[in-house]
């Protein structure tokens, strides 16, 4: 065992027991365990709001949580598309380690969240919670397959994204609506949130709210059509920040807000439309507006507010953050993420490590805190100009990519001649995450890999 990391630990805990002492948070009743909000969007742009500088849509309660707590500037989705990211968000854990890191899960796909991974909602309920989830699952079919069956009490929403078919509208595993008015989606999460929050506020409660949108088709409400200077994407956009409004206000009519972590964050990048904030690529690929999103936490009890952090931050670092802010071990024995609340609490950074990116079961790249290295073949299938190549002998393996991380244009241009030694050192690494994830693969290798 570190020593170095079991002191900060014991440090945070005892910060965190007297914040938590009597009168030093608002609490119900004699709960001092924190409750959680985890708020999920659905292809949402790292530059959709405007705490990240979008100026067209208007995001004032998403940007009062940042306010109340911290602004993580390198946040980061698991995956660059849905179910897989969903999965790694809520098991701590890279998706091809429960057999999801494959495309999506369609309607009726046989595919499946495995009994045997711990979820957010299964991890507290040993700390006594209340665990409920509203929204998009996205990770099985029903009936075999849906949150009531991986630790949530309680459940409002859909099982899968809105342009598949057989979509509906589910209260516990019964269906109340099909065919959906996906208009009034926003607004009944809402309310079901809103409901799940007062009828919990005598004891600890996580509550998970997956949003359907701004994933496409797009639908706003007729109170928020029109609203925006982004078309019916902005509109989109305005309705989840009402929403999470509305989230903000029911815990400060319950005298919850002080002791409660919020999370709000995107599955991946943005698709057809949203903004990435200059960053290059999108939904699907394997370039930073793909994978980098927004990132926010507050927790006004315990996490200095107004702050922005540079540390790399992974949604699969969601469960062990919860799990040291609740006193509880994930049962996984391998948990791919590091918990946040030593970098949110201002005593340390996140571990060095690196974050792999997945085209499929494929690792295609990794990054650290200063440099983003990819192999060139797994940008061909996602940038078409570059398709042709694929036909010339040898090229896949002649030209890796190095990215300075931090830069504003990052990835404009590789300074892999330049840094020989941090190539080899990445290409190792690589080869190393390869042997490793290769042997959990569901379906052969695409390609052959280079050397």
């Amino acid at each position: 065992m570190n020593l170095a990391r079991t002191f900060e630990s014991v440090g945070i805990l005892i910060l965190l027991l007297l914040l938590m002492a009597p009168g030093a948070v608002a609490k119900s009743g004699s709960n001092v365990l924190p409750n959680i909000i985890v708020i999920l969007t659905d292809d949402m742009g790292y530059g959709d709001i405007g705490a990240y500088g979008n100026t067209q849509i208007d995001t004032p309660h998403i940007d009062a949580i940042a306010q109340r707590g911290v602004l993580l500037t390198n946040g980061y989705a698991s995956a660059n598309v849905c179910t897989p990211s969903r999965a790694g968000l809520l098991t701590g854990r890279y998706a091809i380690r429960s057999g999801l890191a494959w495309k999506v899960v369609e309607a009726g796909d046989s595919r499946s969240l495995p009994a045997s991974e711990e979820t957010i909602a299964e991890l507290v309920k040993g700390a006594g919670y209340q665990a409920g989830m509203v929204g998009k699952w996205h990770l099985g079919s029903f009936p075999g397959s849906s949150p009531m069956l991986h630790g949530f009490d309680y459940f409002f929403g859909v099982p899968h994204s809105n342009d598949m078919p057989d979509f509906a509208l589910y209260e516990g595993e019964e269906i109340i609506e099909q065919r959906v008015d996906q208009r009034s989606l926003n607004r009944r999460y809402t309310e079901a949130a809103t409901s799940f929050i007062a009828d919990s506020a005598d004891a600890p409660f996580l509550l998970y709210l997956a949003h359907t949108f701004p994933h496409i088709p797009l639908y706003a409400s007729a109170a928020f059509a029109g609203k925006s200077r982004a078309g019916v994407y902005g509109d989109v956009v305005q309705e989840i920040d009402w929403s999470t409004g509305e989230i903000v206000a029911e815990l400060r009519r319950n005298n919850l807000l002080e002791n409660t972590l919020i999370i709000f964050t995107s599955d991946n990048g943005p698709f057809f439309e949203g903004s990435t904030a200059g960053l290059k690529g999108g939904k699907g690929n394997s370039w930073e507006g793909g994978y980098r999103v927004p990132f926010i936490v507050s927790w006004p009890a315990v996490i200095t507010a107004g702050r922005s952090l540079d540390t790399l931050a992974i949604n699969i670092d969601i469960l062990p953050t919860i799990a040291e802010a609740v006193d509880r071990s994930p049962g996984a024995e391998i948990i791919d993420g590091q918990s946040l609340l030593p970098a949110l609490v201002g005593r340390s950074n996140v571990e060095n490590r690196y974050f792999y990116y997945f085209n499929n079961e494929a690792v295609v790249g990794l990054r650290d805190e200063a440099w983003k290295f990819m192999t060139h073949a797994y940008y061909t299938s996602s940038i078409g100009a570059f398709e042709k190549f694929n036909k010339l002998p040898g090229f896949e393996s002649s030209y890796d990519l190095l990215f300075d991380a931090r830069a504003l244009n990052g990835e404009s241009y590789s300074v892999a001649e330049r840094e020989p030694e941090t190539v080899v050192r990445f290409k190792r690494e690589l080869l190393n995450a390869r042997k490793e994830f290769d042997l959990l693969r569901t379906r052969p290798a695409e390609k052959t890999y280079p050397n």
